[in-house]
């Protein structure tokens, strides 16, 4: 990869994703046995969305520092932990994986009591259900990716106030459906 290549790209959604994460989950499913859950989460989770081409998952363990004190698993599968990623979180891990010296999986791990999963969750389901939502979130990402092709940190920071609005519109979405839901 050049020096001048772009670090962040969006691409039209590409249907290998889904089968690139179960990959991912099955490795991952024996590195960390004592996982919660393993999910695919993010953009590339959903249906039909442009992203980033970069994997995320999602792995909510019992204890974080349980993963911490034992990285080789990760490590041998190429995971890179970024311990300063999450300075805020001490529930929220963060390891980056490059295949071919490209970008190619985020894995971020929660312990069991975080709440960030939950919301991550509600976030995708909002997402894949309203097509307003996902076009907004798609313009916003690759207006971000076209303003900061060479920083992954100023392409996050340029598309934090959409995806701050669409988690709140995705907490009333969820508060409705659940009305809704409770009232059939």
């Amino acid at each position: 990869m050049s020096d001048d290549a772009p670090v962040v790209e969006v691409v039209p959604y590409d249907p290998a994703w889904p089968a690139r994460f179960k990959v991912e989950q099955r490795l991952l499913s024996e590195a960390l046995p004592d996982a919660l859950s393993i999910e695919h989460f993010g953009s590339t989770s959903v249906p039909g969305l442009a992203a980033k081409p970069i994997i995320d998952i999602l792995v909510v363990v019992p204890e974080v520092d349980v993963v911490v004190a034992d990285l080789r698993p990760l490590e041998q599968l190429g995971y890179i932990y970024r311990p300063m990623a999450f300075p805020d979180d001490d529930d929220h891990l963060f390891f980056a994986k490059d295949t071919a010296g490209k970008r190619s999986h985020h894995l971020h791990v929660f312990g069991a009591r975080s709440l960030v999963p939950q919301a991550n969750r509600l976030f995708r389901a909002y997402i894949a259900a309203t097509p307003d939502a996902a076009r907004r979130y798609e313009a916003a990402k690759r207006r971000a990716a076209e303003l900061h092709p060479h920083s992954r940190a100023q392409y996050g920071a340029a598309k934090e106030a959409v995806f701050t609005q669409l988690s709140a519109e995705a907490r009333r979405w969820s508060r409705f459906a659940g009305r809704q839901s409770a009232e059939d």
